[in-house]
């Protein structure tokens, strides 16, 4: 049974590889969407373990504290797509050696969703159609990143914690989602409130 028949009539662009830098909030989720949509190799790159804290806005399961996030996202993929090809490095980008910094670099597709953003070398950037982050129920999208641009020098910061699931599960989807529209958008921030989306149906209050 061809389990990816129903989004043929999507026509979809589903990249053969792809490498996901940060697996936390909406990282995990990248890597798995990317995994089940059919990406066949995935290279995923983070130097931290699990904590309990993360639960409430990861795929993660209370077995995987203290377990590398790449090993533990890499196991949760292989429960669904177990013909998927998982390179797990738990290190930061910048402490790749070179063969694995060919890897990354000779993937289709680079999504950067780690919680710092000094800026990638030009030939990995220029695989990065997209990124983003989160706050509370605040959802910014960066299109095409130039990355003097956007978060700055300093490390991001949580000012409404925790971060519950909805915010960055949302935002992978509309990550993966861009990436297999091959959309190509000239660069652009948007800024999403997501607790105003219901006023849009009509709704009132919150």
């Amino acid at each position: 049974m061809d389990i990816y028949n129903r989004q043929k009539s999507l026509n979809l662009s589903v990249p053969e590889s792809a490498t996901v830098i940060g697996c936390g909030g909406v990282g995990s989720w990248v890597a798995l969407d990317l995994a089940l949509v059919g990406v066949k190799k995935l290279v995923l790159i983070d130097p931290d373990t699990v904590e309990d804290t993360n639960l409430n806005r990861t795929p993660f399961k209370l077995q995987h504290i203290n377990q590398p996030k790449v090993n533990s996202i890499a196991e949760i993929i292989y429960e669904r797509r177990s013909d998927t090809e998982v390179i797990a490095l738990q290190k930061k980008f910048e402490d790749l050696n070179s063969i694995e910094y060919d890897l990354v670099k000779n993937t289709e597709i680079i999504v950067d969703c780690r919680d710092s953003s000094e800026p990638l070398p030009e030939e990995i950037s220029k695989k990065v159609k997209i990124i983003g982050g989160y706050d509370g129920f605040k959802v910014t999208i960066h299109i095409n990143p130039n990355y003097q641009n956007i978060w700055g020098d300093e490390p991001t910061t949580y000012t409404i914690t925790p971060s519950f699931l909805v915010p960055p599960q949302f935002l992978a989807c509309l990550i993966v989602l861009y990436i297999c529209l091959n959309l190509n958008l000239p660069e652009k921030i948007v800024n999403l409130d997501l607790s105003n989306l219901f006023s849009l149906l009509g709704a009132s209050g919150h």
